[in-house]
């Protein structure tokens, strides 16, 4: 009976390529469940932002709307009358003098 006795040499460089491919495919495993974490940090991140985005453009609505329902309103004639100021029907305004330069004119 014949005993067939393969290279050692070749064995051990196979299994060093095997060991680094098994290694490696462990490490591409890890790399991707930590971007695919990350993304999906990422997309919750956005959510929240735009989500807070929509809530404070909401209170900017209910401001400006706050804002112009005071302005527009006799609020502000009935503040000028408490006060003692009076409505000028025919009001009279100071004249620029024109030989001087504006500084859209630089």
């Amino acid at each position: 009976m014949t005993f067939i006795q393969p290279n050692k040499k070749n064995h051990s460089l196979v299994n060093a390529l095997l060991v680094f491919l098994v290694v490696m495919a462990f490490g591409a495993t890890f790399a991707m469940v930590a971007l695919y974490n990350s993304t999906v940090n990422a997309s919750h991140n956005i959510a929240a932002a735009k989500s807070a985005l929509e809530a404070t453009g909401a209170e900017n609505t209910t401001l400006n709307n706050e804002i112009l329902a005071m302005l527009g309103s006799g609020a502000n004639t009935d503040l000028a009358t408490t006060d003692g100021l009076v409505l000028d029907q025919a009001p009279q305004y100071f004249s620029v003098n024109q030989s001087w330069p504006l500084a859209s004119q630089f």
